[in-house]
């Protein structure tokens, strides 16, 4: 991976951009996690394959393979504390197969890179394609929470030494965004936004309530939004492309519209810095795209990079 000149969008201003990581894989990756382990301080990259492979890479060229250990491709791939206590590497493949893993360990003598410990394994519902562990209920304990291709989003908590089904939510379409946000108090939500609908779907994860929203996304394929909550904790692009960026805020029913200036996005991620929300998007040119606002400002574009 090449990164050319990083520009930002202030008259005259620009940095150099590093690579961090860059490799070339023998087979197709399905999935990918890019976290920061606290206890080491030092940034994994995950890698699930479509072959049931798990990848683990630093940014200091270290490297190590669990071969075979999934009997499908990995869709998704998330951290945190799925049974409570510390954080774990969380991996699932279609076939519903999930295993979680610590982070890998340095060897003082050779510095290799060592194989993470297994820690937990449990088969669930298949057809998972995005996860994300937190507590969304705001009960103090932490839920795994899945979006499926059936038209489902279920919840499942660790008790009794396993993954126990919490909630089911059924929505009326096939889902191509996907997006969790914080309300001021503190409250977890989920936006879905449906394929040739112009609605979406609005999880409340406390009062176990699901509502459509009407009128919110524009209906036509070709122009096909992605939104984001004001207060964004997670963004997923669900095998769809989108052709820009739609911040939404429930509580007060405000959107806008935010400025796409190169083509359609393939990925969307967000970052929460200490005061700004951050959302990144890569499109189909290789134009990676970096969005921030507070909550005091006009949400804009200030960085924009070419990755060749």
């Amino acid at each position: 991976m090449i990164c050319s000149e990083l520009k930002i969008s202030r008259s005259g201003a620009n940095v150099n951009a590093a690579v961090l990581f860059a490799t070339h894989l023998n087979t197709p990756s399905s999935s990918v996690l890019m976290v920061w382990s606290r206890n080491q301080q030092q940034l994994f990259i995950v890698i699930g394959k479509c072959n049931g492979d798990l990848l683990f890479f630093t940014t200091r060229k270290q490297y190590t393979q669990l071969e075979n250990i999934f009997k499908s491709s990995l869709t998704t791939i998330c951290f945190g504390k799925l049974r409570q206590s510390s954080d774990e590497i969380v991996a699932i493949s279609a076939g519903g197969q999930i295993r979680s893993f610590d982070f890998p360990q340095t060897d003082a003598q050779s510095g290799d890179l060592q194989k993470p410990l297994p820690l937990f394994e449990q088969l669930i519902q298949a057809n998972i394609c995005t996860s994300y562990i937190g507590d969304i209920d705001g009960d103090g304990l932490s839920e795994l929470l899945v979006l499926m291709t059936d038209r489902c989003v279920r919840t499942y908590r660790y008790v009794a030494n396993h993954l126990a089904s919490l909630n089911k939510y059924e929505v009326p379409s096939h889902v191509y965004g996907f997006a969790l946000g914080i309300t001021n108090s503190g409250l977890y939500y989920a936006l879905l936004a449906e394929r040739s609908e112009n609605y979406v779907v609005k999880i409340d994860f406390s009062s176990n309530i699901c509502n459509i929203l009407p009128q919110t996304l524009a209906s036509n394929a070709s122009n096909r939004e992605l939104m984001v909550p004001n207060q964004p904790v997670y963004l997923s692009l669900v095998g769809s492309l989108a052709a820009r960026l739609l911040v939404i805020n429930p509580e007060n029913d405000t959107e806008i519209a935010l400025e796409n200036p190169a083509g359609d996005f393939i990925c969307a991620t967000t970052v929460n810095l200490q005061n700004m929300h951050v959302v990144m998007t890569l499109d189909i040119f290789g134009n990676l795209l970096i969005y921030g606002w507070n909550d005091h400002n006009q949400k804009r574009q200030f960085c924009r990079m070419q990755i060749v």
